[in-house]
């Protein structure tokens, strides 16, 4: 039987955690912090939108995007970033998506063609970046970006060799899982590399809109601001943005992306046959959404006060720090997977352990080999905590959480 190009592809994490907790009961109430689903109330006037126009599910829509969709998203990138319409005037340097996952997976396979290419990720990473890379026939480069790099990759380690065969580049800022937000130096630098080597940058900014102020100066800057500061309309960028985390709207399956005109003309062409339209129903919702900044500020509030009651809980115990962005902790425990195992048989919390969503490093941090076995991984010591249920439930949590830990010191949890 022939082999398929995903057999190199890494197994689920959420995978992984239920082999793991197959057959271990949980210890006491269960709560699970493992999957980053918000679960704060999305807005109702969108959900009221979505039924008032449930007709529209009987017509074809654009694939390009209503008139109204467009303008919203616009006038949202105006407010947000500051961008001029000029910047993305061409029909296709916008388009919907059907989640941003959908724009992730496609962008690749529109990427330069090089031989022997690679396209390099984050370390640890989105598993949907390893997926699209191996479809585009391209070996995923797997980019650590530990504590000592500010939990970004070093793009300085990406050597001549290397970058002569780089097709793409994927970004998350601010990073899943470790909140770090590239600043526009960070930014800049990635935008050259991708002018002076011809690859693709693909950013993904799904957590941009959940900042923790005044810990983030400002709120993370965007990619595109990189692009209209150099006036090039044309980059090799795409940015990819969604209402699931800023609007709390996951089962919408709502985004866009955004990004130089070639690049884009390129992913349009292929969505026109391999994309699905977002239905007119969610285009007009999504409109309403993104043209209301009051119920992001409230979101990003009950955000906060989860990261509050996390650091009084924490203070600086297994490595507690208040992430930039996004609604994860990630906490340095000692043995992630023993660990994610005790929470669940003691205290009925459930995590997701740091090495499941990361690959062991290769020998070299610049090796383009995509499944680098035998290697340390970097984020064996860590557990991931999403903070997305309502706040006396995370509380309740984060105490269980916090005593169990105490509990075992590190390296002693029970396997």
């Amino acid at each position: 039987m022939s082999h398929g190009p995903f057999d190199a592809l890494p197994a689920s994490p959420f995978a992984r955690l239920r082999t793991l907790l197959d057959g271990c009961e949980p210890g006491d109430v269960p709560c699970s912090m493992a999957i980053g689903e918000p679960q704060h109330a999305p807005p109702s006037f969108v959900l009221d939108a979505l039924q008032s126009n449930r007709a529209d599910y009987g017509r074809y829509p654009p694939i390009g995007g209503t008139p109204d969709w467009r303008a919203a998203v616009e006038g949202w990138l105006w407010r947000r970033f500051s961008l001029e319409a000029g910047l993305l005037s061409e029909g296709a340097q916008i388009l919907p998506l059907n989640g941003t996952r959908e724009g992730l997976f496609l962008a690749a396979q529109v990427a330069p063609p090089k031989p022997q290419g690679v396209m390099a990720m984050p370390n640890p990473f989105y598993q949907v970046y390893a997926s699209a890379a191996l479809a585009a026939g391209a070996t995923p480069l797997y980019l650590d970006a530990p504590a000592e790099s500010g939990f970004l990759p070093d793009l300085e380690s990406l050597t001549p060799e290397i970058l002569s065969r780089l097709r793409a580049l994927y970004l998350c800022s601010p990073a899943n899982p470790q909140g770090a937000i590239a600043d526009k130096a960070y930014l800049t630098r990635a935008y050259e590399l991708a002018k002076n080597h011809d690859f693709l940058l693909l950013v993904d900014e799904c957590y941009s809109e959940i900042y923790d102020t005044p810990l983030a100066a400002s709120p993370p800057p965007s990619m595109l601001e990189v692009m209209a500061e150099a006036q090039d309309s044309d980059a090799p960028v795409m940015v990819f943005h969604s209402l699931s985390k800023r609007s709390n709207l996951p089962g919408l399956r709502s985004g866009f992306v955004a990004g130089g005109k070639s690049a884009m003309a390129r992913l349009q062409k292929l969505r026109m046959v391999a994309g699905p339209q977002s239905p007119l129903p969610v285009q007009n919702a999504a409109a309403l959404a993104w043209g209301d900044d009051a119920h992001v500020e409230d979101n990003r509030t009950a955000y906060r006060a989860k990261l509050d009651i996390a650091q009084e809980i924490f203070g600086t115990a297994y490595g507690f720090y208040r992430p930039q962005g996004g609604f994860f902790l990630w906490l340095h425990v000692g043995d992630g997977e023993a660990t994610t195992k005790t929470l669940w048989r003691e205290a009925g919390v459930r995590v997701l352990p740091g090495a499941y969503l990361t690959q062991p490093s290769a020998p070299s941090a610049t090796s383009a080999t995509s499944a680098n076995i035998g290697g340390a991984n970097i984020s064996a010591p860590y557990i991931r905590v999403a903070l997305v249920a309502p706040l006396e439930e995370t509380r309740t949590a984060l105490l269980k959480l916090k005593a169990c830990l105490d509990a075992h010191p590190q390296g002693e949890v029970a396997r």
